[in-house]
């Protein structure tokens, strides 16, 4: 998570470390929804054109280390040990510093010491205050979609919200939006106005995009696919379309939409799919996602499993999973997270939405109920920590012979 103190103490932090970040060739890229995707879109577009990138990105989903990545045709992880390392050396640097500038600055370090071609940036929380924000000149500023969300931080409405992102904005630095917001694209536009930047409208040239094949499924994808491409033209950085097409065809981010058994799924398995939506906006993504692939695969029974944190609009969340979804079981299962929200309330807000449901104390019995088979399709949404438990739960109980 960001810190809100200021950037103060992040900028102190790495100035005792040598401020490894000094040189890096950066994309940064902010937003509320679709940043951790266009990320590794364009971390793939930028490896298959041949180039070494360094990919940061968060939260985790299983493990820390998905954080700090190489990806120079291998996709490998920062290794643990070094990884912790690191970690301890920022640590003595800054004693009073929060986890996540702990993460940062390691991952400056990491990169510092491989030398990537170039550093895929995607901040954890808001943008202006964000530790990643101590890159002084980015070749490019990203903003994906932005909606109502850690609003005790960023503000309680869209225009404070949009602001905070807009601060990822330096001056002289193009800016690529993808917001068909009016209002939003308007804070952004007038800020690269004012900070004498170049302003790329997504929106304008996304119907280029649609006839791509991506893996990443959902209409969503499209337009992360479209900012991922424009980003790393407005970058200056010379790729080939084929580059564009082959690198957005193989990106793929664990836990969203992601499929754990596309190639074994048949009528005596459900599909299992999770994905990490948490909060509205995303939701409701999720939704036409899900109503787009249970109609191309005639799924007449869907499984859902929801757990969320207390500090999320999961009414509305809910709201929006029983009013336009069909055949569906409700289970909430309990979050192995400190801000989870109780499954009983979560069951209590199913129920006030006219929907039965199942209330687990675990992800553990959620998991074992969808194995009844009783559905075509199971779907884990509702929070990232949540996929990643029962991720683990599925691939620990398929693990090859």
């Amino acid at each position: 998570m960001a810190s809100f103190d200021g950037l103060d103490r992040m900028n102190a932090l790495l100035s005792a470390l040598g401020n490894p970040e000094a040189d890096f060739r950066v994309i940064h890229i902010a937003g509320t929804n679709g940043k951790g995707s266009t990320a590794v879109m364009t971390a793939s577009i930028l490896e298959e054109a041949g180039f070494t990138v360094g990919l940061y990105t968060s939260p985790h989903l299983e493990n820390e280390c998905e954080r700090v990545q190489i990806w120079d045709g291998t996709h490998h992880l920062i290794d643990q040990e070094r990884f912790d390392e690191l970690k301890s050396t920022a640590m003595k640097a800054a004693e009073n510093a929060t986890v996540f500038e702990i993460y940062t600055a390691a991952a400056y370090m990491y990169f510092d010491e491989v030398k990537p071609d170039y550093v895929v940036l995607e901040t954890g929380l808001g943008g202006r205050l964000d530790s990643t924000n101590t890159i002084e000149k980015p070749l490019v500023s990203v903003i994906t979609q932005v909606g109502l969300d850690h609003t005790a931080e960023l503000g309680n409405t869209i225009f404070r919200i949009a602001h905070e992102k807009a601060g990822i904005i330096k001056p002289g630095v193009p800016v690529v939006s993808q917001t068909p917001d009016l209002n939003v694209k308007n804070v952004f536009r007038r800020t690269a106005s004012e900070r004498g930047c170049e302003f790329i409208d997504v929106s304008a040239v996304l119907d280029m995009y649609r006839d791509l094949n991506l893996s990443m499924k959902g209409e969503h994808q499209i337009r992360n696919a479209a900012t991922a491409a424009e980003a790393i033209r407005a970058a200056g950085i010379e790729v080939s379309d084929e580059a564009v097409r082959i690198g957005l065809a193989n990106a793929c981010l664990p836990g969203r939409f992601e499929i754990l058994n596309e190639e074994t799924a048949c009528s005596e398995e459900p599909f299992f799919i999770i994905d990490g939506a948490h909060n509205p906006d995303a939701i409701e993504a999720l939704v036409h996602a899900v109503a787009a692939f249970t109609r191309k695969h005639r799924i007449k029974r869907i499984y859902v499993i929801f757990g969320c944190m207390k500090d999320k609009n999961y009414t509305r969340m809910i709201q929006l999973l029983t009013a336009n979804m069909r055949g569906c079981t409700y289970a909430t299962a309990a979050v192995n997270y400190g801000r989870a929200e109780d499954p009983e309330r979560l069951g209590e807000v199913f129920a006030s939405c006219g929907r039965s449901c199942i209330v687990c104390e675990s992800a553990a019995e959620a998991y074992e109920i969808s194995k009844d088979g009783k559905y075509g399709c199971v779907l884990v949404t509702g929070s990232i920590y949540l996929a990643g438990e029962l991720r683990s739960l599925y691939l620990q109980d398929h693990k090859p012979l």
